[in-house]
């Protein structure tokens, strides 16, 4: 473990991931070991670059940041590949500042990300745990050659019909969901019952929520998804959908 601390100086700071992949690649290289790298914070990384350039007297760029943003986050991020000799995977966490994902610092970082999850500040305030926004989150292996046809069929379907109801909550909370046409409330019905059955109790929160975790299968989370994509719910309240396991619990929540 390396540890770079906030009261430590921006250029010791700055070196600490490049020590963290140094040791990685010897691991990789030298030992002939896959290995899992773990950062935290990606962000804490820019800004230490951005403090280093400030004591170096460069004009900054947009947003204050360093004008060799890119070019630095690069330097890091491009060391992290596999060889002939092992796999170097990383797992980072990423701070947004303001929740504005269109921060340069957030952008350049997740160019190089081959899968995101996002955290929503909005679907934590409605209780929908894990408070993965599914719409920001995304992931450059979900091709049907890798994830196969019908995992790939079934998430475009879930995205599009989230998407679709993300447009219409403007108009719904304006003039009601009555409003809305036939069409237009089944894909509400959709999307929320999809929102609450993506939800699951953890085990870790047992003592805290009072719920026992569940543990659900891929194939299991896809065949809820898939029946509910049908309309094969449409009698269940919302509430039958939340915190539960595979779909065929809501049958027999009160």
């Amino acid at each position: 473990m390396i540890f770079g601390q906030m009261n430590e100086p921006p250029g010791a700071r700055f070196r600490v991931g490049h020590a963290a992949l140094t040791m990685a690649e010897y691991f990789r290289d030298d030992t002939r070991r896959d290995v899992l790298l773990l950062i935290d914070n990606i962000y804490r990384f820019v800004q230490a670059g951005a403090e280093v350039s400030g004591l170096m007297g460069q004009l900054p760029s947009r947003l204050g940041y360093q004008p060799s943003l890119g070019t630095e986050l690069a330097e890091l991020e491009e060391r992290i590949c596999n060889t002939a000799s092992g796999a170097i995977t990383s797992i980072q966490a990423m701070y947004v500042p303001a929740d504005d994902f269109t921060d340069p610092a957030v952008v350049h970082t997740f160019t190089h990300f081959s899968a995101s999850i996002v955290l929503s500040r909005e679907r934590a305030s409605q209780g929908l745990y894990p408070a993965i926004d599914p719409l920001q989150s995304q992931s450059k292996m979900l091709m049907p050659h890798i994830v196969g046809e019908r995992h790939y069929r079934v998430a475009r379907a879930i995205r599009e019909t989230l998407a679709a109801y993300a447009e219409l909550k403007d108009i719904i909370a304006m003039l009601g969901l009555e409003q809305l046409s036939v069409e237009d409330r089944k894909v509400v019905v959709r999307a929320r019952q999809l929102e609450r059955f993506l939800t699951q109790p953890f085990f870790t929160t047992e003592q805290f929520s009072g719920m026992k975790g569940k543990l659900v299968s891929l194939e299991e989370a896809l065949d809820g998804c898939e029946r509910i994509l049908k309309d094969e719910f449409n009698d269940f309240t919302e509430s039958a959908f939340y915190m539960i396991g595979n779909i065929e619990e809501v049958k027999n929540k009160p």
